[in-house]
């Protein structure tokens, strides 16, 4: 993106600036500025009582350009290209909904949500990648081995790491703006359930973003409807399925030892760093032994990667890279999940350890389901969970994992998985006089499907759902280490 910005007042009676990010060809880069007006629309709708007419028109006309990017079924270069902020992987901010709501058969009512959503944007988790990039160019600043361009990166780090100082892994304000939209379209596509005096149970990990997100989005639901009764935890009484249970026995160890050595290459070749050694260092061989060029590229990489999840920082280290090196970084990242949570053929099976997240799901649906009552069931934790949990559910944007690195953002891509924020949505509806309910899935708010026979979808019947699972958990023979 370049550093041009066009500046527009929105209205004569409104203080509110939008800037336009713009792209080097002068076009507007509209990811970035969906980034930017997502922050405006949902801190204006608070500003609601207190805007003219005009103010809300144009409000209405931002959430409408926000709305309005699609994110296709399959990844191409071609696309990647046009929208580098996707080849961010598990950084990606929130893509936007497409905003298809099918309608349930006639006399079918919501009466039930269970979900589970990743903490919104946040901060790295470590600081090992500024402490590393850091050091290694504070170091080469004193023996006068830096470029220009390196001292210039150098002052630019050190903003970017001091801003991060003792926020390893903290919610950003753009992290608890996203599960704040979230919770206000799950309300408003829903209405008849939400506009209830319906019981909110909301748990979430003890991980204070995670807390953090509970927060917003549970705030948000309140802030629509007052009568709601809400009630929030985070205990490690819920770890066991909140994440990954590390007492079951996870089976075949060591049966994917080639595919970590093919990632281990993967991740070498396409994270070498002699881009970014020729940049910023005066002389590149001088600095062989000095440092390695995998661990400053991927650390740059990341850095770059959460400036996204920090767009008031207003810095970028995208140009330190070429575009097919930023997508290398995603092809890398790509990779690495789909083998870590043994998605990847031949992998070892790691998803086993949410296995107790399924069944809480269907527990839980059960018992509200007998109950006759209407609920919502909130759950809140992290990207390494709600991966392996959209695998196990068999939505598609999870199912296609390949060991062919190269390729496998054609057919699996983070971004539709796992982004900041990133969630699965199961809603139920009942009809007065049947017993037949029906579910629908959602993958970050898109209808999506499972391999389950239905003659309704977008919706299953629950009792072909509940079946189908439960078969599962059965066929897994789930092991735990103590016994």
């Amino acid at each position: 993106m370049g550093n041009s910005l066009l500046k527009t007042s929105l209205s004569s009676s409104s203080s509110f600036l939008l800037f336009l990010p713009l792209s080097k060809d002068n076009s507007v880069n509209f990811f970035a500025l969906s980034d930017i007006l997502y922050i405006f629309v949902i801190e204006s709708t608070y500003l609601y009582n207190s805007m003219n007419k005009t103010s809300l028109t144009i409000i209405s006309f931002l959430m409408g350009c926000v709305m309005a990017f699609p994110i296709h079924a399959q990844t191409s270069r071609a696309e990647l290209l046009a929208h580098m902020e996707l080849a961010t992987g598990n950084y990606c901010n929130y893509p936007n909904p497409s905003g298809n709501v099918t309608q349930p058969p006639a006399g079918y009512e919501p009466f039930y949500v269970s979900h589970y959503g990743r903490h919104g944007a946040r901060y790295m988790t470590t600081d090992k990648h500024y402490k590393y990039v850091v050091g290694k160019l504070d170091t080469a600043q004193t023996r006068g081995w830096l470029t220009d361009k390196g001292e210039e990166v150098l002052l630019r780090v050190r903003k970017a790491a001091a801003d991060a100082w003792h926020r390893d892994g903290d919610l950003t304000r753009l992290g608890a703006l996203q599960h704040q939209g979230i919770a206000h379209r799950l309300a408003s596509n829903y209405p008849t359930l939400f506009m209830q005096p319906v019981d909110v149970k909301a748990n979430s990990s003890t991980v204070r973003r995670c807390m953090l997100s509970m927060a917003n989005f549970c705030q948000e639901l309140k802030v629509m409807n007052p009568q709601l009764n809400i009630t929030m935890d985070a205990s490690e009484h819920d770890m066991y399925y909140l994440i990954p249970n590390d007492s079951i026995d996870i089976p075949n160890k060591g049966i994917d030892d080639h595919l970590y050595e093919k990632l281990d290459k993967f991740r070498h070749e396409k994270l070498n760093g002699r881009h970014q050694i020729g940049l910023l260092f005066k002389d590149p061989k001088k600095v062989e032994d000095f440092i390695d060029g995998y661990k400053f590229a991927d650390g740059l990489w990341n850095i770059a990667s959460d400036m996204h999840c920090l767009p008031e920082l207003g810095l970028s280290f995208n140009d330190l890279f070429t575009e097919d090196e930023l997508i290398d970084g995603f092809r890398v990242y790509n990779a690495s999940w789909c083998l870590w949570e043994g998605l990847m053929p031949g992998s070892r099976p790691n998803y086993y350890a949410i296995y107790p997240l399924l069944r809480n799901f269907l527990d839980e649906a059960d018992k509200v389901i007998a109950s006759g009552e209407k609920q919502v069931r909130l759950r809140f934790g992290h990207d390494s969970v709600l991966l392996p949990f959209s695998y196990i559910l068999g939505v598609k944007e999870a199912v296609n994992g390949t060991d062919d690195m190269e390729n496998l953002h054609n057919t699996f891509a983070l971004f539709r998985l796992i982004p900041m924020a990133g969630n699965v949505q199961l809603v139920f509806f009942r009809k007065q006089g049947s017993d037949d309910i029906l579910v629908k899935f959602l993958m970050n708010e898109n209808e999506t499907s499972v391999p389950i026979d239905t003659d309704c979808y977008p919706f299953y019947h629950w009792k072909d759902v509940s079946a189908y699972y439960r078969n599962m958990l059965n066929n897994a023979n789930i092991k735990y280490k103590e016994q």
